[in-house]
């Protein structure tokens, strides 16, 4: 076993590659040619056993893996390394002199992200290094960020809640004067806000990664109007009238818990956009087995140029004057939407307000489990 530092600047951040294989003068090649291609910390061992010592010492960003190896071959070694959870961002390149399309797919079957033939082009292997590398780490950050947001909604759920139960106290004390009811008004609902982000970042954080959906049928009419009945509730300071027409016959096979998020963040933002004493049409029909539900307002409307755009988290691009809250809710419309098979855009011209339409499958998915 050899290690080797690539690079000269020794205050930046290496990734650590783990070459395998049971030639020397394989193992001695890549090591020289990652040494002269950037900063690379570089252990090497000869067989699929060596490797495994090396691994929880050592911890590579990036194994290069021959599979042609004596006694414990690389597949055993990938499957190895997959079954165990704290090596899951581990990026593992297979390496043999057999290109044949069944030895690729048993290495991807084995755990490998990807696969290079011997003899290799240098530029390719580098390439693919490089690619590999970067993606291993920004898959850890965002796993950093999503635990991170877990853990400050967790840790601040009981002091939020009492933030606002405290406030709503005060709203309704009769000896408090009406500025004070206002204010204590004001601080129970920007409490709500804040754990109602909380919830959406989590969400987002989980639709990303990656969620097993379970599907089951519920008629889009009653479920529309559960969301409604709930948000004229929130709303009824603002005077707005809602209006709706939809097809009482529609059954959809869906992940319920899940999908009612779309048509809740669509309904409020609705509601956050639309002026005072406005009116928002609601419709749901079907049309060539999609299940179309639109949602209308009279608010300002969308600028053509960031139609797409809005539904990017954090796609606020004046976020001095954003105050309204549409920045990841729309976002993760569009992946649960996505989940679904399903698609959102926007329509309406800019100062006749926006028609959002949701589109979703009538007919089951294959492969998607349903109860």
């Amino acid at each position: 076993m050899k290690s080797e530092e690539g690079g000269e600047n020794n205050l930046k951040v290496q990734n650590k590659i783990l070459i395998v294989d049971d030639e020397q003068i394989i193992l001695l090649y890549i090591q020289e040619l990652l040494k002269e291609s950037g900063d690379y910390i570089i252990e090497t061992a000869e067989s699929g056993e060596e490797a495994l010592e090396i691994l929880p010492v050592f911890k590579p960003d990036l194994i290069l893996l021959d599979i042609q190896l004596p006694e414990m071959d690389g597949y055993a070694v990938c499957r190895f390394i997959r079954s165990d959870d704290q090596y899951r961002f581990i990026k593992i390149i297979m390496i043999s002199g057999n290109a044949s399309v069944n030895e690729r797919l048993k290495g991807y079957e084995s755990g490998a992200d990807d696969y290079i033939g011997k003899p290799f082009d240098n530029e390719e292997l580098l390439a693919k290094v490089r690619v590999f590398a970067q993606l291993k780490n920004k898959e850890e950050v965002d796993q950093v960020k999503g635990d991170l947001l877990t853990l400050i909604t967790h840790e601040t759920r009981t002091p939020v809640s009492g933030i606002i139960g405290c406030a709503e106290l005060l709203a309704h004390d009769p000896s408090l004067s009406e500025e004070g009811k206002e204010l204590a008004t004001l601080i129970a609902k920007s409490g709500q806000q804040l754990f109602q982000f909380m919830k959406n970042a989590v969400l987002l954080c989980k639709l990303k990664a990656g969620l097993e959906i379970h599907f089951n049928p519920e008629p889009v009419n009653v479920m529309l109007a559960n969301v409604i009945n709930g948000l004229v509730e929130n709303h009824l300071d603002d005077e707005i009238v809602v209006d709706t027409d939809f097809d009482d016959n529609l059954v959809l096979q869906a992940d319920w818990p899940l999908l009612i998020n779309v048509f809740r963040f669509v309904i409020d933002n609705a509601y956050k956009f639309s002026p005072k004493n406005g009116r928002i049409s609601i419709r749901s029909w079907s049309e060539d087995d999609m299940l179309l539900v639109t949602v209308k307002d009279e608010g300002e409307g969308v600028d053509s140029g960031l139609r797409d755009q809005i539904f990017d988290e954090f796609a606020i691009k004046d976020v001095a004057h954003h105050q309204k809250g549409q920045g990841i809710s729309l976002a993760i419309c569009r992946y649960i939407l996505n989940y679904h098979h399903g698609s959102i855009h926007v329509e309406g011209e800019p100062g006749s307000g926006a028609t959002f339409v949701i589109k979703v499958p009538l007919t089951p998915i294959e492969g998607i489990s349903s109860h």
